[in-house]
């Protein structure tokens, strides 16, 4: 996988994260609390500037309390925007 695609899924997968969290009305802090986490790994995540184990995977989705499947089923179009530029 390329650098540029990789990218693009770190940052979908934050995007989906923030909705979801913000959903909850949850801060970060209140899910970096929940996941043992510290809020800059949460907001680096959120930015798509963390790639994270599957560890940290299951951490996020206890604290959102949700499955880990819905915590990775975001939509393939912010994938294919984030590839080609457009928004």
């Amino acid at each position: 996988m390329e650098q540029q695609e990789a990218s693009a899924y770190l940052r979908a997968f934050g995007q989906h994260l923030k909705q979801l969290r913000e959903t909850r009305q949850l801060t970060q802090a209140n899910v970096a609390f929940e996941a043992g986490l510290s809020v800059s790994q949460v907001q680096r995540i959120e930015y798509g500037q963390h790639n994270f184990t599957v560890l940290t995977l299951v951490a996020l989705a206890r604290a959102l309390e949700i499955p880990v499947a819905q915590l990775l089923a975001f939509p393939g179009s912010i994938i294919r925007q984030e590839r080609t530029g457009s928004h």
